[in-house]
């Protein structure tokens, strides 16, 4: 019998798991998509039974394309998307869908609480407040929906609701929770002080452990609806922004991860929970103990390219084609610049009224411009939350490229010459999985701590994107100009509303 991990990914579209072995070969892997639904404008939820239905889904065709028994998996890992709210009645039913992390109506409830919150967010909490944070979800419902409110006695967020149904035991990690709006990130603990200023009962909020504590174990339920064995190890794993840090091995000082796939974030992990007093960027708790993530999470990455490819251009050619594309065109695409901001903004710039602007347009752009600077102006907006982190003193000596964006070898150049460093790349595709994977195993006892999986599992790609030196100072003049049409566009944006 041999030694193997599972873990499931709960995305915003689909759900993924992987088995692997505990050296990180992949064995199986299977995914099954769900609906957002939108109610309202500003409204996005999803249905958790969904979830939990693809989910089970994935772990049977995970396990059966393994090829392995399930009682040789020694541990389960869990990663999800962050922020939400699953809210759970006295029976553990859920009182209404779950308000993901892309919901916006709670606008004025996150405003609110940073109002009260005073000098809590730089002694505790450490991050600002935004729509779509359980907190802020939460305090929507006490003011507008009183009666579903008051049923509320247990809430937790996405991926916790799985494994929750998985063990039968609810709780949370301590990297899912610092992304809450509820949580202190200094102390590890939920901020029943915030919780007392706005109204919020904190016995409703989950126990928060370490993502690679053992969580439970399959229950008998579990095992019959995914065809785990019962009495599995399962670990509280975490949202999926330290699982993908975990998966790329980036669990020291000196890494930046770069990961562009829908949205598009550009993380650290550091050992001291940096606070930025204009509160531009996030920090959360990192998978690692004693470690903190220090990330730029911004609301706009590839789909700015999918939007391009399939609203403006309606094609439905493949990426690698728009790749070889914008490769014949030079770097800086002969002036043109994109903002990128087709949902918004979130970081480095909180504006929820900003939009996408193609500038500098002439009869000499054809389609390969378009589609370079598309993928410039996302990089470009990376670039502007690295600038936060080399504010803050965050060292940094290479990337780690994941998502779509690691695929292309233009877009990897790309993040090369506008970040300056050399672009790494790991050798699996699943990196938000494998991270929870990883995290399963040091809670099975098979690795000591994340260092030592991380340096046994996660294998790099030999030959880094090393950036062109020529185009360096091409990138830092239209870095300039792209902070500049941002500023000047912002009176504009808020005049379009």
């Amino acid at each position: 019998m041999g030694t193997y991990l599972a873990a499931l990914d709960l995305g915003t579209q689909s759900v993924k798991t992987v088995v692997m072995d505990a050296q990180g070969k992949l064995l199986g892997v299977s995914h099954e998509g769900y609906a957002l639904h939108t109610p309202k404008i500003s409204f996005v939820e999803q249905d958790p039974e969904e979830w939990w239905r693809a989910g089970a889904k994935t772990i049977r065709e995970a396990v059966a394309k393994a090829g392995i028994s399930p009682d040789e998996i020694e541990g389960f890992g869990f990663s999800g998307q962050m922020h939400g709210l699953v809210a759970l009645d006295e029976h553990k039913e859920p009182v209404c869908p779950a308000i993901i992390w892309m919901d916006q109506r709670s606008a004025a409830e996150a405003e609110e609480i940073r109002s009260m919150a005073g000098e809590l967010l730089e002694t505790q909490l450490l991050n600002r407040t935004v729509p779509g944070m359980m907190l802020a979800s939460l305090l929507w419902l006490k003011k507008n929906q009183p009666e579903v409110f008051d049923r509320i006695r247990y809430c937790m967020l996405p991926k916790d609701y799985i494994r929750f149904r998985l063990t039968g035991e609810i709780g949370t990690d301590y990297a899912d929770g610092s992304a809450t709006g509820a949580f202190s990130v200094k102390e590890h603990r939920w901020c029943t002080e915030l919780l007392e200023r706005i109204g919020i009962p904190a016995d409703i909020f989950p126990p928060a452990r370490a993502c690679t504590d053992i969580a439970g174990q399959v229950s008998a339920q579990g095992a019959e609806q995914t065809g785990l064995a019962k009495g599995t190890k399962v670990v509280y794993g975490s949202g999926d922004a330290a699982a993908q840090l975990v998966g790329n091995a980036v669990v020291r000082e000196g890494i930046i991860a770069c990961n562009i796939g829908t949205a598009s974030q550009i993380a650290a992990a550091v050992t001291v929970p940096h606070f930025d007093r204009l509160m531009r960027v996030q920090t959360f708790c990192h998978a690692q103990k004693g470690r903190w993530l220090f990330q730029g999470g911004t609301l706009n990455g590839g789909g700015t390219l999918g939007w391009l490819r399939g609203k403006m251009l309606q094609s439905t050619r493949p990426y690698a084609e728009l790749d070889e594309e914008a490769a014949a065109t030079p770097a800086g695409a002969e002036g043109l610049i994109f903002i990128p901001y087709l949902a918004g903004e979130r970081t480095p710039y909180l504006d929820p009224k900003a939009k996408g602007v193609y500038f500098g347009l002439s009869m000499k752009h054809e389609q390969g411009h378009l589609v370079r600077a598309t993928m410039e102006g996302v990089v470009y907006n990376l670039r502007e939350c690295l600038r936060i982190m080399d504010e803050n003193g965050v060292p940094k000596e290479k990337v780690i490229s994941s998502g779509g964006a690691a695929k292309g070898k233009t877009w990897k150049q790309i993040q090369a010459d506008i970040l300056e460093m050399p672009v790494y790349t790991t050798a699996t595709e699943e990196e938000a999985c494998q991270g929870a994977a990883i995290q399963a195993a040091v809670g099975a006892g098979i690795y000591k701590d994340l260092d030592e999986a991380c340096g046994a599992i996660v294998r790099l790609n030999p030959e880094p994107t090393e950036p062109i030196a020529a185009n360096i100072p091409v990138y830092r003049e239209m870095q300039e100009r792209f902070r500049e049409i941002y500023m000047a566009s912002t009176p504009i944006f808020q005049k379009l509303h």
